[in-house]
Parts: C-alpha cells; structure tokens; sequence
C-alpha cells in the first residue's frame, strides 16, 4: 500500500477461515540445546548441489534441510514427554528396590544419571512448550504445563494469513505462522 502519512508502508490484512490440516514446519528451540546443532546445519546446507536459479535452489535447500531436520529431530529427540516417563519409571523401579536392599554402585550411578536425564528432558519440554505458547516472559524452570497447553491451543486459533497485498498484487496462498 501506498504512504500517507508517515515514511513507513501499511500492510492491509485480511482475517479470514481458520486453515485446517498439517501443522507448518518450523525452527524448534529446544533444537538449539542440543550439541553442535549449528555446525550440523551448516554441513547439512554446504552439502546439498541444485541447479537453477537462486530462488528455486533456496527453495530445493529449505526443502532438503526441512527433511533433514526432521528425521534429525526423530532420532535426537523423538517424543520428549514419552522418554522422560520412562526415565521416571526406570527411577521409580530403582527407588522401589531401595526399600528391599541396598542399591550397588551401579545402580546408584544409574540413578544419578536418570536423575541428570529427566532434568533435561524436561527442560527440552518446557523450552517447545514455551515456544507453542509465545509465553516468552517466564524463567527458565517453570512447569506449568497445563497453562502452556492452554495458551498453545489459544494462540493457534490466530496464526493464519490468507493473502497479502505485494506491491498492488494479492497474493492468494495461504501461511501459517508460528511466533517462537
């Protein structure tokens, strides 16, 4: 659109239909905790070959990252909130046979290292919580889930754009977007 009054460019938004289906893709925080997620990217990027014109080979390296990333996040990763109830029935298995008899060393290494496991993983949890919710204002170290979940499933209601006016020409495509 076109200045006015002031040396910055509107933008006209249109509200639109709630979109329905796949959830976008996009950058995970907890992903940056992980060791060397950088340098990984990096190769990841360094190591795809297109031909074409820059915008289609962006478009091939974003595509061939995203599919990298994932498989990547599966094998990192996988289900953080399934893993960390394992860990807490392996510890809690370990804290029943302390009642019986007493732990060998490497038993009690085992739970330390339970112990060090589950702090993590639930640090993980918190951080993608965090992010799905956009509660930026919390402390690392807060749990509570259940107001994530909530915020979450509110803020998504709101995060779509049908079409955007570009220089006079309306761009039809729908995005979603996910604020982190």
């Amino acid at each position: 659109m076109s200045r006015v009054l002031s040396d910055q460019f509107p933008i006209l938004m249109e509200g639109g239909s709630q979109r329905r289906g796949r959830i976008s893709f996009c950058l995970e925080n907890m992903w940056l905790k992980a060791e060397n997620f950088v340098d990984k990217v990096k190769v990841w990027w360094a190591s795809y070959l297109f031909q074409g014109t820059p915008s289609f080979i962006l478009a091939k390296k974003l595509a061939a990252l995203k599919l990298d990333l994932k498989r990547w996040n599966e094998t990192e990763f996988g289900n953080v909130t399934y893993k960390k109830q394992q860990l807490w029935s392996k510890l809690n298995d370990l804290d029943t046979k302390v009642e019986t008899h007493p732990l060998t060393v490497e038993e009690k290494l085992e739970k330390v290292n339970l112990c060090t496991h589950i702090e993590k993983l639930t640090l993980l949890e918190e951080v993608s919580w965090r992010q799905m919710s956009r509660v930026l204002h919390l402390k690392e170290g807060d749990a509570n889930t259940k107001f994530f979940h909530r915020m979450t499933n509110s803020n998504r209601r709101n995060n779509s754009i049908e079409s955007l006016m570009v220089n006079g020409s309306l761009s039809s495509y729908q995005v979603t977007r996910r604020f982190g």
